[in-house]
């Protein structure tokens, strides 16, 4: 039996496919295969449930693990890194455990756009792991599903 997973909408926005993404990591899918949104709101809510386990130093990005290993890799904006932290807050902490829709961050969006872009990606970072995945690009509110992924077993 093959092992599958849903990933939820975190933030309300526009979800969009990930190669229309103004970057070249994303957009090549070199990062792994995904989606990506334009934000309407600023909180961030846990797309699947799994361990953080990686906050990047700028804090524009972090990862979370799930149980089955995929690595959910959860970028807030494009170029956001020259932001050094400002205009994030997060709820969580790397090592924490966090179920799908729990509160993890705050953005402050119209800081954001101003200085980079809000376009936020979501990228399966190991994505040789998936042997099917479906995208839902009418998603619109928090907890609307955006990805439907089906494991290799």
């Amino acid at each position: 039996m093959q092992k599958s997973l849903r990933l939820y909408l975190p933030v309300e926005g526009e979800v969009k496919p990930i190669s229309e993404v103004n970057d070249y990591l994303f957009n090549k899918r070199i990062m792994g295969e995904g989606i990506a949104i334009e934000p309407k709101g600023n909180f961030l809510y846990a797309p699947v449930s799994g361990e953080i386990t990686l906050i990047y130093e700028g804090r524009h990005a972090l990862a979370i693990k799930t149980d089955s290993g995929l690595q959910v890799l959860i970028h807030v904006g494009i170029d956001s890194i020259k932001l050094n932290g400002k205009g994030f807050a997060y709820y969580v902490n790397k090592g924490d455990c966090v179920e799908a829709g729990d509160k993890i961050l705050f953005f402050d969006r119209e800081y954001v756009e101003t200085y980079a872009s809000s376009t936020t990606p979501i990228v399966i970072t190991n994505s040789e792991l998936i042997s099917n995945i479906s995208f839902n690009y009418k998603a619109c509110k928090v907890g609307d599903v955006i990805m439907d992924i089906t494991l290799k077993p």
